[in-house]
């Protein structure tokens, strides 16, 4: 779970395949721990509103077409499309200063986590990665 938690997903997967973990162990680990992982950083965005400086920022980039935005596209797009284009926490964090509510993230979160952990394990299975150093 450590390399989860400070290198991402894939360098999990990728440590997980090189010392040979089963992926019926590895894979629930690694969406565990991203699921876990962006819990916090969710919890994290919306208390750190509660900062004077952060909060009136917020409020002042809470525009209606970024509030359209996110509500044309959504968490579900959010949490697929986005964290595919910029990652899971940038998203998370945009959401909830965007007043998105932890009971609209948690089910969207866990699915997102599910699928790109089965995504990475394989682009790293099957060497994808070596793709990007032609």
């Amino acid at each position: 779970m450590t390399p989860n938690l400070i290198l991402g997903p894939s360098a999990a997967i990728g440590v997980g395949i090189a010392a040979h973990y089963d992926p019926w162990l590895l894979l629930p680990v690694v969406a565990v721990a991203g699921y876990v992982e962006g819990l916090a950083v969710a919890w994290i965005a919306c208390e750190s509103t509660r900062i004077d400086f952060i909060g009136k920022w917020v409020a002042r980039m809470r525009t209606p077409r970024s509030t359209a935005l996110a509500d044309r596209w959504g968490v579900w797009g959010g949490l697929t499309l986005g964290c595919a284009l910029v990652g899971q926490e940038p998203i998370l964090v945009a959401l909830r200063w965007l007043g998105v509510d932890m009971r609209r993230i948690w089910l969207p979160l866990a699915i997102s986590n599910a699928v790109f952990a089965v995504l990475y394990y394989a682009i790293v299975w099957f060497g994808f990665d070596q793709v990007a150093k032609f």
